[in-house]
């Protein structure tokens, strides 16, 4: 804390929002204003073992950067809290993935996947998507996120968005460009 508060950015995950939220307990104690949003972005999912609601994605590296800008222009807390829930709120993503995660406490992949298959909206702390597929191209994945995402708002022909492509950390950047073209 700087002196203007502190604006805790929490994924939608019970673990996340409780230890966020003893933090902002503690922060609020010692005499510190504290904001939390909760971001809740992941259209591949409305409730889960780990979430009430949508989980929260890639609209939180999003939301950490647009107001880590606000921040630095001397905006209040107030005023980059607000941000962050106009981010949040319009904020959408999908993930997908060729293979699972290990999580390092488990020592094992979460789930199992063959060599022809791929899962279509699997969270960040390794659990399974709402559907799995048998492996498709580049452009059939990137259309089947896209769409999720996209029929997700009222987007209409013409407006403007911002398209953050992310690997989840396991995917080279040169499989990234293929998708983002």
């Amino acid at each position: 804390d700087g002196g203007a508060g502190v604006l805790h950015i929490v994924k939608n995950y019970s673990g996340d929002i409780m230890n966020f939220g003893m933090a902002a307990d503690l922060a609020q104690a010692e005499g510190i204003e504290v904001e939390s949003v909760i971001t809740n972005d992941d259209v591949a999912v409305m409730d889960s073992l780990y979430t009430q609601g949508r989980r929260g994605v890639g609209t939180t590296v999003l939301a950490e950067k647009i107001c880590g800008a606000a921040a630095e222009q001397k905006r209040s807390l107030k005023e980059v809290a607000d941000i962050c829930r106009k981010v949040n709120g319009w904020g959408r993503s999908m993930g997908m993935a060729l293979t699972s995660c290990t999580v390092p406490a488990k020592g094992s992949p979460t789930f199992e996947l063959g060599e022809d298959e791929m899962e279509i909206g699997i969270g960040i702390h390794g659990e399974p998507g709402r559907e799995r597929m048998k492996l498709k191209t580049a452009d059939e994945i990137t259309e089947i996120l896209a769409t999720a995402v996209l029929d997700d708002l009222p987007f209409k022909s013409g407006d403007e968005v911002l398209a953050f492509v992310n690997s989840m950390g396991g995917t080279p950047i040169s499989k990234l460009y293929i998708v983002y073209r």
